[in-house]
């Protein structure tokens, strides 16, 4: 069984970080600040249930904000009928605003123009309708706004903050590097989507919201595979070692205003991607342990929604040093697969 390393200590309190970082150092529910969060892949799993949980960690009554909503959400994702699932979901659990944007960000020849838009959609303070992304490779011209009945039709106010979650990942295939040939282009496809996008998206929006002294949290939805070999799983790795020190850079690199950055390990969840890797017949010993029929049929996965919940509290925790990985497990040990 694969050991989980436990969290950093050492502290970052809101003197260290400075008042820049203060709105992400402390619970912010139930705070009338105008709050806007991207979060990429959130068409399904746990992508939705991190948007979710936004609204219930951010949002406060229409009354007690002067009539405005509190947090506007901005959800990417591949399929536009999931994002429109994931907006009704949410919706549901209080008073927000939704824009929704389906797109690749896998397609390199689009995503300069994806990025262009997101940060109009989350930073600009007019009406945005995000609703029908360009599709690949030629863009289409910006559409007219929704009707307001609309989930995608958000009439924004300036942010207070900013939260980027950098979610949207994908498996790769499952091969022994030291016995197996890969292709350039599957590489290239690999780190387009899971290193390349995320960069260029992260770096995007701390300029920018620099620019404006907005404060910016992002957080990278990681895993234990960025800090541990897992034998077959050698695209995976690489790519979330890579976008674990992203993070960890944007933590440390001088810019206009700090930004919050955490890697946050979300742990076994019951989702499309663990259910892919289980079903694989390729994948070796290390993470066959770690996925055994102990942890996956005994209720052992954690459920989306706890981890969801858990990752604001990690972020919003001064305990947990910026830039650092984070586990899951550290906050919700009850939920710690069996050693």
């Amino acid at each position: 069984m694969a050991e989980i390393e436990p969290v950093d200590k050492s502290t970052l309190d809101e003197e260290q970080a400075g008042e820049t970082l203060a709105p992400f150092l402390r619970s912010a529910a139930g705070q009338a600040m105008r709050t806007v969060c991207v979060v990429t892949g959130a068409s399904r799993g746990f992508g939705r249930a991190v948007a979710v949980a936004a609204v219930q960690q951010y949002t406060c009554s229409t009354a007690e904000n002067g009539g405005k909503t509190s947090l506007l959400l901005v959800l990417v994702g591949r399929t536009e009928e999931g994002l429109r699932e994931t907006a009704v979901l949410c919706e549901a659990e209080g008073p927000v605003e939704v824009s929704v944007l389906a797109a690749d960000l896998g397609s390199m020849d689009i995503l300069d123009l994806t990025v262009d838009r997101l940060l109009d959609a989350a930073l600009s303070s007019k009406t945005v309708d995000t609703s029908a992304a360009a599709p690949a490779p030629a863009p289409a011209p910006a559409p007219a706004p929704a009707p307001a009945s609309s989930p995608c039709s958000v009439v924004t106010s300036a942010p207070q903050r900013v939260l980027l979650v950098n979610n949207a990942a994908s498996l790769g295939s499952l091969h022994s590097l030291s016995a197996t040939r890969l292709s350039t282009a599957q590489v290239r496809s690999y780190m387009d989507l899971n290193v390349t996008s995320c960069m260029v998206l992260s770096n995007a929006f701390a300029v920018e919201c620099g620019r404006r002294e907005i404060p910016l949290a992002v957080v990278n939805v990681s895993s234990l595979a960025a800090v541990q070999p897992f034998d077959c799983f050698g695209l995976y790795c690489v790519g979330k070692a890579a976008r674990a020190m992203l993070h960890a850079m944007l933590a440390v690199d001088p810019a206009p205003l700090a930004v919050r950055s955490i890697n946050f390990g979300p742990g076994i969840m019951k989702t499309a991607m663990q259910a892919q890797i289980r079903d694989s017949d390729r994948i070796g010993s290390s993470a066959g342990a770690f996925l055994s029929d102990v942890v996956w049929k005994k209720d052992g996965a954690i459920p989306t929604h706890v981890s969801a919940k858990a990752l604001f509290e990690v972020l919003h925790d001064p305990i947990h040093k910026n830039g650092s990985y984070v586990d899951v497990y550290s906050v919700r040990p009850e939920y710690a697969p069996p050693k």
